[in-house]
């Protein structure tokens, strides 16, 4: 019975932690959450919802509070309302690769869900390594600290190297945080105030 316990307490928590983390991922119908992004254009803080198939919502807290972008799948098209909340006036209607509606990192509303960011986290995995380190906690929450590294000379849009903060029971990610081959920062992600499967109003991506 010992060594039972032995084993099992020094067994992998997962044999890809990434694979699991985008399985459970894939399984939900939606979520929402604040999304804090910290990189060389400054701070910006989200109010982010996502819903399958792709439906996007995000209501701006910092640098542009009080704008709202909402993309929509069927349509192919993000509609930006940089002063208010849809239904009050008619929003912008923009393609995905429109400089308004990107990020200061450039990333795209359509490609901006959890599920997009651990696809490529697992590009560099492919050509790479993966590790699990010692538990810890982020938040007072458990955690499991996830390390991704690509080997020498490999890099996926600049990055080479991705440390993860997976939450320990539901293996949503906590924190990402991305390197470039200098080892600088490029980008530090918070996602706080996770809700999972969430009841959205039935207009909460109506254009």
């Amino acid at each position: 019975m010992l060594l039972l316990v032995l084993v099992a307490m020094s067994a992998p928590l997962a044999e890809d932690p990434i694979a699991a983390s985008l399985a459970r991922i894939d399984a939900l119908q939606g979520y929402r959450l604040t999304l804090r992004s910290q990189g060389n254009g400054g701070e910006e803080v989200i109010r982010y919802s996502y819903q399958r198939p792709g439906y996007v919502r995000m209501d701006m807290e910092t640098p542009y509070r009080g704008a709202v972008l909402i993309y929509r799948p069927d349509t192919g098209r993000v509609q930006l309302w940089p002063f208010g909340a849809p239904g009050r006036r008619a929003g912008l209607s923009l393609r995905p690769t429109n400089r308004l509606v990107r990020s200061s990192r450039g990333h795209r509303v359509d490609q901006s869900d959890v599920g997009t960011l651990l696809r490529n986290v697992q590009q560099v995995q492919r050509h790479g390594t993966a590790r699990v380190l010692e538990p810890t906690e982020l938040d007072g929450r458990p955690a499991q600290h996830v390390v991704v590294e690509a080997e020498p000379g490999r890099a996926v849009r600049e990055v080479v190297r991705y440390d993860l903060w997976l939450d320990d029971e539901t293996l949503f990610p906590l924190r990402v945080v991305s390197y470039d081959r200098r080892g600088e920062r490029l980008e530090s992600v918070r996602l706080e105030n996770i809700d999972l499967d969430p009841d959205f109003p039935p207009d909460h991506f109506a254009p």
